[in-house]
């Protein structure tokens, strides 16, 4: 009786394990995609369920926990590790219901007190930035709004072109002249170019450097907004001047109809 070869089964086991290991990878590298392109890790942060008054002190029931991912993540966000922190601590002025609460909504001075200093997180700082001849904007600033910065100077080495840089982005504002409340009813909310900014001290450096020989120009955006926007580029003349720059990039602009 004739005896059939013996199968040779390695090759088989092989292409198996290669087959494994290639599904594996590709799980993981499509999660590590998907990571990316959400931003990174997701991140928990405290956020209001409901409307909370100014010097109103904080609860459970006041408070959820959010989800960011963490690019959008910024020293002032409060974690969600940090609850115990924020129970019947005063709201410093009005929150609204589905707010994600920041260090700067919390009122760390005795009530009435109008201290600046007490609004700063640790680690943050205050800068103030004059507006000079262009009021328009600051007058309709109000602290707790978000402003990114623009810089315009002399071109280095091409002292008669100017150039427009993208500086900062989503600075929370701290106080409009003198008034830290965000309320319109104040003589002296919207009647000052001058506009303080709540920075890291990296930044507060940047824009100490940028005032000189350059103006600086607020641009107000959403308060919920915190997205920043990479690679921005520096403008100047030619992209004014030139036709198909113009249509380029009004085609990116999004118009939405204001309620």
């Amino acid at each position: 009786m004739n005896e059939s070869p013996s199968i040779n089964r390695t090759p088989l086991v092989i292409s198996m394990a290669v087959a494994i290991l290639g599904f594996v990878l590709l799980v993981l590298y499509v999660r590590q995609f998907q990571r990316e392109v959400r931003g990174g890790e997701l991140v928990e942060l405290l956020a209001t369920r409901k409307a909370v008054s100014a010097e109103e002190p904080l609860d459970e029931q006041a408070l959820f926990v959010r989800t960011l991912p963490e690019a959008y993540v910024e020293e002032r966000h409060v974690l969600a590790s940090d609850l115990p922190r924020v129970l019947g601590v005063r709201a410093a002025n009005d929150l609204k219901a589905n707010q994600t609460l920041l260090w700067t909504d919390l009122a760390a001075a005795e009530p009435g007190s109008s201290s600046l200093s007490s609004r700063i997180p640790q680690g943050m700082r205050a800068i103030t930035v004059e507006q000079g001849t262009r009021r328009a904007l600051a007058e309709l600033l109000l602290p707790g709004d978000r402003v990114d910065i623009l810089l315009t100077k002399p071109k280095p080495g091409h002292e008669s072109t100017a150039v427009t840089v993208p500086l900062l982005q989503n600075l929370l504002v701290l106080a409009v002249g003198n008034s830290v409340h965000a309320s319109y009813d104040s003589a002296t909310t919207g009647r000052s170019s001058s506009v303080t900014l709540l920075v890291t001290m990296e930044q507060a450096s940047l824009l100490a450097q940028a005032k000189r020989g350059g103006e600086i120009s607020l641009i107000l955006r959403n308060a919920n907004d915190l997205e920043i926007n990479e690679g921005l580029a520096d403008t100047d003349d030619s992209d004014v001047l030139k036709l198909e720059e113009r249509e380029r990039r009004q085609r990116k602009a999004l118009i939405e109809r204001l309620d």
